[in-house]
């Protein structure tokens, strides 16, 4: 449903910006160029050219920012999932030598903590998606301490 307006949106946005032009070209045309009725149809035709090139170009503009937008999120996707499998790999033989090796309140801690580590890696992973956290590269070098 919310991509059906999005999409609906963003084609009335590249109509409305082909109309934009052809009135702006048409009005710029009306006040410079002496009204000849026998040239301005040909006028006509010419800015409905230009406003439609003007659709043309939003709409490629705006698939380009979506085809960005999609290659962003599957960035983030692959480094929170290799994130994810990297934590995992590191805490699986400690957790396996706990249950193995461990007394039952050693083994409840350990159970404990990698549920907290599943927990704090489905929040990165959604904070990630979703944009809410950015965990972009940040030069703190110009920062000053609070």
């Amino acid at each position: 449903m919310r991509t059906s307006r999005t999409k609906e949106k963003k084609i009335l946005r590249a109509i409305a910006a082909g109309i934009g032009v052809w009135l702006a070209a048409f009005s710029a045309e009306l006040a410079l160029v002496p009204i000849d009725r026998t040239v301005i149809s040909r006028h006509i035709i010419a800015t409905s050219i230009g406003g439609l090139v003007a659709v043309i170009v939003t709409l490629s503009m705006q698939l380009k920012h979506e085809e960005l937008h999609a290659q962003v999120a599957m960035d983030r996707a692959a480094i929170v999932a290799e994130l994810n499998h990297h934590v995992r790999n590191a805490i699986f033989p400690m957790n396996m030598a706990v249950q193995s090796l461990g007394d039952e309140a050693a083994k409840k801690m350990a159970d404990e903590a990698v549920e907290r580590i599943n927990i704090a890696l489905k929040d990165a992973t959604t904070d990630a998606l979703s944009r809410r956290v950015d965990y972009s590269f940040r030069d703190h070098s110009n920062e000053t301490p609070a």
